[in-house]
């Protein structure tokens, strides 16, 4: 059996809804956030925003330490809102032998992640359909 790293890292992703939203995501987030930052088995943890998308990455000394953290009210409480904060969401989790840089821990998520809710988008790594000149020709 191969052997997992030492850290388990976590990556999310959001598109918030719109400007009338913001106020409740940040809300929300700041408040999952404060609780990550006193969680038991975080090691580092930072949010922050690229090319529109706000990004929360967590590391961890374990993913039962993440597992734990997610049953925590502020964050249970945030997921809840999801849908009504956000147009888009994707997450990814992965072990890593040592702590990734901000632009490692995107590249993974945009390259393996998981989009939970909301259309393809190409600077969050999803994969989109490209028009097939030749599928065209057949359609005619």
């Amino acid at each position: 059996m191969m052997a997992l790293g030492e850290y388990y890292v976590s990556v999310t992703g959001l598109l918030p809804k719109s400007v009338f939203s913001m106020p409740k995501f940040l809300y929300l987030a700041s408040r999952a956030y404060q609780d990550i930052l006193k969680a038991e088995g975080n090691v580092y943890s930072c949010m922050f925003t690229r090319d529109g998308v706000q990004h929360t990455i967590t590391v961890w000394e374990s993913k039962e330490a993440m597992r734990k953290f997610m049953g925590g009210k502020a964050h249970v409480n945030a997921v809840n809102s999801l849908k009504d904060v956000s147009r888009y969401a994707k997450i990814h989790g992965y072990f890593t032998d040592e702590r990734p840089t901000a632009t490692e821990a995107i590249s993974e998520w945009k390259k393996d992640g998981k989009r939970v809710y909301g259309e393809p988008r190409v600077k969050c790594g999803d994969l989109t359909p490209v028009p097939c000149w030749q599928c065209k020709l057949f359609e005619q």
